[in-house]
Parts: structure tokens; C-alpha cells; sequence
């Protein structure tokens, strides 16, 4: 039986009403950015093009833009290649806020010299405005701090300017992937800062397409432990659950495929620990991270050879993988102290140079914590530190800090020393 048999004009109406109602209810809940995961944008003019270095190290560097979002957008973007012809991995970088591409041209380069294929670009909404005369689009002239626009979806998901940024990024994975000297299976991602939130974010809508992701202290849950806490607390509701559902790179995280690697700051001011956490739990593959200990959003000066290594294994299949450590017992003492036993996974080849436990008393926040480092003796196949009582009382924060003679860093989780292994504080 019809389900508007026997009804009058006006319930006819209305039932109509809200059926369009429902409608456009089910459209606005659609992941905005699904009609992009495979577009390939078009280039809008070559700027330069120019030949330097010799040998196996010549390179091309190429600047251009590209049409994004259906031609709404215009970004300006730096591509450099080897040279010699073949076939080559490829890099994506990630420039951070208030940054832009010439900022990361260096790495473009640098990577390509090394025998890859790599690109960045100016990212819409993550960008300084003022400071990226070459991409343009209505997301350039959106007023006040870049904060606000960017967690602006009242009139739509689209109205957010991380929706230009996520569709660029796409757009740019989809034309390096294109490219005819590269090896489409072979493409890795790497950003810092709000550049490593995309990288995080990216990584997780692309999936398997996405080889390896290297994370610099960005990462997702922006509702749990970072700087925007309050920005997106002091949201409604109708506008909070769909910008974390849609634009929070934690909810895309468990969508990744490609090991994932990040190198986040022990006193960060942008992301805190607890996110970091949060990042790492929601991946259901690979993983891996470290603290840079008492760096607050710097990079220490190991990562960019520790993002070299990571590639070269993962892209090139060069090296060895990154190791491991995980807090795997621990043992009251009768003196109230806590003993702790590190496990590591070192491979083949790579030996330990260094492992610490790192300890910081509680303050009211992660930047002005100053770690202190515990040596770790070996003891068999593991090694142990001891935490003393009065730590374990004032209910430090800690966690195992293992370098290899690479000069790779990796890190365990964070605990408190208050708590045993399985019953940490829920966070």
C-alpha cells in the first residue's frame, strides 16, 4: 500500500517536506572529501624549470600550479626529480602552519638528489595567507586568525578551510602518483606540524596507497590533549561532532595502512601527549613513535636523518626497520622504589647505544616539564632501571628512551609511576 494513500494535500506536503528534509540530513553526513580520493588535478602554468647538480645527484626542480577542488583553487607547488630516467619512489611534504612551500623546497630537493621523486605545496587554510602570492582561492580571503576558519563548518563541511587543505593534499598525492618516473606503489608521506596532522589525516583517507608516514609532532584528537582543546570544547555540538567526525585526523587514523612513524615532543605546545597516545592507539598496523625529550615543537637534530632511514627501508627497501622498546614488567621494591624492565626489538645488524628511562614530576603543564634521564643496566636479554620511592610518590610521569648507533630514537608509552602497567590513568 502506497504510504500516502487516503492522505490530504497538506500531509502530502509535508511528508514531501521531509523527505527532502531527510535528504539533504543524509547528504550533509557524506565524507566531503570521498569525491577526491582519486582526482588528478591539472596544471595551470610552469613557473621555472631548472637543471642542478651532476651525476647521479642531478637533479630537476620544477615550480607550477595545479587547479584544486574543481578549479576553485589555485596551488602553488614545487616538484624535483632525479634527472637520470627510471622509475622512483616518491615523497609528499608537508609544510607546518603559518608556513609555506618554499619553506620545505630544501627537502623536496634533498630527496630527489637521494633518488626520489618528491613534491610539496602551499596547503589552503594551513598556509600564512599573506606569505603565498602564487595559490589563490576563496579560502585566501577568509578574515581573522586562520584558527577560526578552519574550524568553520556552520554552513557546511566545505566551509572549513582544512576541506581546501585536505583536497589539495589529495590532489597533489594523486599527481605525483601519476608521474611517469614514479613507482606508484612506492609513495610516502611526511609533514611537521599542522603538516604532520595531514600527513596523519591523509595517510588514513589514502590507505593502502600509501606506502610510509612519518609524522613530526602532528597528530590527531584534537578534542583530548592539544592546543585547540577549549576552540573546539567552546564549539556546539552540531558543530563539534562533525568537524571531529570529518576533519579530526584521529578519526581517520584507523583507515591507515603504511607503518606510521611519530617523532612528537615531550613538551609540546601543540600536541600533548595524551593525543599523541590517543593517535597511536586508534592505528591498527604499524607503529612507532618517540619523544624528542625537552624539545617543545622543535625537531631534534637526529630526525632528519632518522626520516631518511625511514624512507630508504620502507620505500627503497635499504637498511634496516627502526627498533623498538616497550615497559614490558615492573616490581615494587621493599624500599617502596619500582623497578622497571625494558624490552627491546634492535635489528639485525644495529646495536643499542643508549637506553634511559626519562622521569618528569607532574606540573600543570607538558611545556614546562623538565625530564631527567635514569641509565638503564642490561640484564640478560632486557634491561632495568629503578625509579627511587620518592618519585614513585610524587607520581612522576616516565618512559623507556632507546637509541641505536644509527642515531634512530624510539621511545616506549608514557606512564605514571603511581600506577601499575595495566592500570594507568585513563586519559
Amino acid at each position: 500500500m502506497s504510504l500516502i494513500a487516503g492522505r490530504s494535500p497538506i500531509k502530502i506536503i509535508l511528508f514531501a517536506l521531509l523527505l527532502v528534509t531527510l535528504q539533504i540530513c543524509a547528504k550533509a553526513q557524506t565524507d566531503p572529501f570521498k569525491s577526491y580520493l582519486h582526482s588528478v588535478p591539472t596544471v595551470k602554468q610552469v613557473m621555472s624549470e631548472v637543471n642542478s647538480g651532476e651525476g647521479s645527484s642531478a637533479i630537476t626542480t620544477r615550480k607550477f600550479t595545479f587547479n584544486s577542488r574543481n578549479n576553485i583553487n589555485v596551488v602553488y607547488a614545487i616538484m624535483a626529480f632525479p634527472q637520470r630516467q627510471g622509475i622512483y619512489p616518491a615523497m609528499l611534504i608537508l609544510h607546518g602552519g603559518g608556513s609555506k612551500a618554499e619553506d620545505v623546497a630544501h627537502l623536496v630537493q634533498e630527496y630527489a638528489s637521494r633518488g626520489y621523486v618528491a613534491m610539496c605545496f602551499d596547503m589552503p587554510g594551513i598556509c600564512n595567507n599573506g606569505t603565498v602570492p602564487n595559490s589563490s582561492g576563496p579560502w585566501k580571503l577568509r578574515k581573522g586568525p586562520l584558527e577560526v576558519p578552519r574550524f568553520d563548518i556552520a554552513t557546511g563541511l566545505e566551509n572549513s578551510t582544512l576541506f581546501d587543505a585536505g583536497v589539495s593534499g589529495l590532489e597533489a598525492f594523486n599527481f605525483i602518483a601519476s608521474q611517469k618516473n614514479v613507482d606508484a606503489k612506492n609513495i610516502g608521506i611526511t609533514g611537521f606540524s599542522w603538516g604532520g596532522y595531514a600527513t596523519t589525516f591523509l595517510s588514513g583517507m589514502l590507505g593502502k596507497r600509501v606506502k610510509a608516514a612519518y609524522a613530526v609532532f602532528g597528530c590527531g584528537f584534537y578534542e583530548k590533549a592539544t592546543f585547540w582543546v577549549k576552540i573546539i570544547a567552546d564549539l556546539p555540538d552540531s558543530i563539534r561532532t562533525p568537524w571531529l567526525k570529518y576533519f579530526d585526523a584521529g578519526r581517520r587514523a584507523p583507515g591507515m595502512k603504511a607503518p606510521y612513524f611519530i617523532e612528537a615532543t615531550s613538551n609540546d605546545t601543540y600536541y600533548w601527549p595524551e593525543s599523541v597516545k590517543a593517535t597511536l592507539d586508534a592505528i591498527h598496523g604499524t607503529k612507532n613513535h618517540v619523544w624528542d625529550t625537552n624539545f617543545n615543537h622543535k625537531q631534534q637534530p637526529a630526525g632528519p636523518t632518522m626520516q631518511k632511514l625511514y624512507f630508504d627501508y620502507y620505500l627503497k627497501g635499504l637498511g634496516q626497520p627502526f627498533g623498538s622498546a616497550k615497559i614490558t614488567k615492573e616490581k615494587l621494591l621493599a624500599d617502596s622504589s619500582k623497578q622497571v624492565t625494558i624490552k627491546l626489538n634492535i635489528p639485525k645488524g644495529v646495536a643499542a647505544a643508549s637506553v634511559v628511562i626519562y622521569y618528569s614530576e607532574p606540573t600543570p603543564k607538558w611545556q614546562t616539564r623538565v625530564w631527567i634521564p635514569i641509565t638503564a643496566a642490561l640484564e640478560g636479554k632486557s634491561y632495568t632501571a629503578v625509579i627511587p620511592a620518592g618519585l614513585v610518590k610524587k607520581g612522576v610521569n616516565y618512559y623507556a628512551y632507546v637509541t641505536d648507533d644509527r642515531t634512530v630514537a624510539v621511545a616506549s608509552d608514557m606512564y605514571n609511576a603511581l600506577y601499575d602497567l595495566e592500570h594507568q590513568p585513563v586519559n
